[in-house]
């Protein structure tokens, strides 16, 4: 008979493995992917309460209970005000498909998170194979569809879903699980190695066309250059600079005419919005946050879409140069904390506050720098998104988000 150690192993293994496989699945297969992952917090759950004491200590129960929290709280807001004959009957399916995949993941997390002394060197070796992997098809598959076939904006396999703004999140956070793996596990030619995966994610994410990513990511190149600089002598800083100020020229040349179209269509949704014209890509996200705003202060428990629309179609009737809110009247508010406010209410947006506190008290912790940079690209990209809506996006941060806080369990050997 199988006692309770050979039991929690083999879950723990299983429980791993799928979260793997999960991952090998999103770039092609992001049902498969949702499935995998549900079948993963089924069987972590199950080890759970084989041994409750056990998991209910780790140092990242934080995140998976403030992660339930937020997730428990969306699925029960979607089964309150979802009703079978509702107009935003799409949008209250994504938002219960993003708060199944965060509930799986809050059962996953203690469990991969766990420490397994026999098997640690192999599972870092493990991470730093699937991350490298996945993140390099994406890279393939976005520089196939810019430079192959020619596209205006890569997309990925997202073209019928979040399209070129959610591949652009995806290959983020892809990037950041390859970056972690690299800096934990690589000791030979570390900085040359991130340096190279870091510009040939920003090339892939420029080929999106995704504003947001063309900004955000030179951020997340900095941190990680910047954290790994520290261990190198002065002689390798100035290599390490002139090599990214190379890397940083041949990018912009061979991305230029993309970036330039992106920024004049900034320019003129920003001079539009000026002339009390909102119905652009730009002005549309300026008025959702203010008629989101506006339609959500006093809501501290949680409304309908229904509600929500109608306040905002009323704020819109009164104020014409707000009409871009009505363009994604039908979906979500392009803000996190928002969009948030305006369904799920304050409560929501103090667990979103709670679940990124989680986040970053881990990381001081096990005093992993290159971590915040997660938390940045999470924060930033939700001033002008929503992460947590449908399927794609929220499973490329909730399982880079897993993964990452498994390969750095134990502090004392990274």
């Amino acid at each position: 008979m199988i006692n309770r150690n050979n039991a929690d192993n083999i879950l723990y293994s299983t429980t791993m493995g799928l979260c793997l496989l999960a991952l090998l699945f999103l770039p092609f297969q992001q049902g498969y992917a949702l499935k995998t992952l549900r079948i993963a917090g089924e069987i972590a759950l199950l080890a759970i309460i084989i041994s409750p004491k056990k998991y209910l200590k780790t140092e990242q129960k934080y995140i998976a209970l403030s992660l339930l929290a937020l997730s428990v709280l969306s699925f029960l807001w979607f089964r309150i005000y979802k009703t079978p004959d509702s107009e935003y009957v799409g949008a209250y399916m994504n938002y219960r498909d993003w708060s199944l995949a965060g509930l799986f993941t809050a059962f996953v997390i203690p469990v991969v998170t766990s420490m397994r002394e026999r098997s640690e060197k192999i599972m870092k070796n493990v991470h730093l194979f699937i991350a490298l992997l996945v993140n390099l098809i994406y890279i393939i598959y976005a520089y196939y569809q810019f430079f192959i076939l020619n596209e205006s904006r890569a997309t990925l396999s997202l073209a019928y879903g979040p399209n070129a703004t959610g591949a652009a999140y995806t290959i983020t956070f892809i990037s950041l699980y390859a970056l972690i793996a690299i800096s934990t596990v690589v000791t030979r030619f570390r900085l040359s190695l991130l340096i190279i995966v870091s510009f040939a994610n920003f090339i892939a994410i420029a080929a999106t066309g995704t504003r947001a990513g063309i900004i955000v990511y030179p951020v997340i190149i900095v941190l990680t250059l910047w954290n790994e600089l520290k261990k190198h002598s002065k002689k390798t800083r100035k290599i390490c600079i002139y090599s990214v100020i190379a890397f940083s020229m041949a990018s912009g040349a061979l991305l230029y005419k993309p970036i330039m179209e992106r920024v004049d269509n900034l320019k003129s949704d920003i001079a539009q919005y000026n002339e009390n014209n909102s119905v652009t890509s730009v002005g549309a996200r300026f008025a959702m946050y203010k008629t989101g705003l506006e339609s959500s202060y006093n809501n501290y428990t949680g409304q309908s879409l229904e509600e929500r629309g109608y306040k905002i179609k009323k704020i819109v009737e009164d104020n014409k140069e707000l009409s871009g809110a009505l363009l994604y009247l039908n979906t979500h508010l392009h803000n996190q904390m928002i969009d948030t406010l305006s369904t799920t209410g304050w409560l929501g947006v103090i667990l979103n506050v709670l679940f990124l506190i989680s986040i970053i008290t881990f990381i001081h912790k096990k005093s992993m720098p290159l971590m915040y940079a997660y938390v940045v690209a999470f924060v930033l990209y939700g001033l002008s998104d929503i992460l947590a809506y449908a399927i794609p996006v929220p499973l490329a941060w909730l399982l880079t988000l897993a993964l990452v806080c498994s390969l750095i369990n134990d502090k004392e050997k990274i």
